[in-house]
């Protein structure tokens, strides 16, 4: 007597497998090879992870929805392992102070030239924007929006959180501070571009201006502690212990 097959739930039609073993495994490994459908459901799995991150990339309006923080330069709000979830990022809704500098080509000013700065003694630094005479105080650790951009200097992308933010000729650029660092991303006194294609900065730092808007990835809207741990030890650590090299996390880092 033939069994009458059981129709699947609503969870199973769910599960993206479901339609790899009901339609593709069939006419992909009719012979019921266990070692093909073992490098099937690999390559599925891949497909099916890059679908999944670019549907939510989609929905979140940012082609990285989803960063792992590899430094330290972030605690103790973000520890190294941690993997962040991005939106993205317009300048009108950035939550953070905002200062107006129209007139001013602040994508090629640096910080020296924009504001003086001076460290207090807790920790805040205090900036006047010397075109507008404007008082700015970025705490140590603030509550303002954290964000992802791509730092040109250091061919990386960096989480840090954006203290300032610049409206100058309708365009936005941020300032940018990690909150366990001591200096702004932009503290990088002295510019200089007299060689072509060169930019040297007196002070080491991952970004010599203020960050265009077209260079942010998105903002934090959360993390899962730890998370990505074991990939930066598998591609980043191990890889470096195991040459001899002496691994170690800049402080400058994502």
């Amino acid at each position: 007597m033939a069994v009458e097959k059981k129709s699947p739930s609503f969870w199973e039609k769910l599960d993206p497998f479901y339609y790899v073993d009901e339609y593709l495994m069939p006419l992909l490994n009719p012979w019921d090879n266990a070692a093909l459908s073992w490098v099937i459901y690999l390559v599925f799995s891949f497909i099916f992870a890059f679908a999944l991150y670019s549907i939510i990339g989609f929905a979140l309006q940012t082609a990285s929805p989803l960063v792992i923080v590899v430094s330290g330069s972030m605690l103790p709000t973000m520890a190294r392992g941690d993997v962040v979830l991005l939106h993205g990022v317009d300048g009108a809704g950035l939550n953070t102070q905002e200062v107006v500098l129209d007139g001013i080509d602040v994508a090629k000013t640096s910080l020296q030239d924009l504001a003086t700065m001076q460290l207090l003694e807790n920790g805040v630094w205090q900036l006047t924007f010397k075109a507008t005479n404007q008082t700015i105080q970025i705490p140590k650790q603030g509550n303002t929006d954290i964000v992802v951009y791509v730092s040109k200097q250091r061919g990386i992308e960096i989480i840090h959180r954006a203290v300032v933010k610049i409206r100058s000729n309708g365009q936005y650029y941020l300032l940018t501070k990690g909150d366990n660092n001591i200096s702004l991303d932009q503290d990088c006194g002295k510019v200089d571009e007299s060689i072509p294609g060169l930019i040297s900065t007196q002070k080491l730092c991952p970004s010599p201006y203020p960050i265009p808007l077209s260079l942010v990835k998105g903002k934090a809207l959360g993390w899962l502690p730890y998370v990505g741990f074991v990939k930066l030890f598998l591609f980043d650590d191990l890889p470096g212990i195991l040459s001899g090299k002496k691994v170690s996390t800049f402080p400058f880092g994502q």
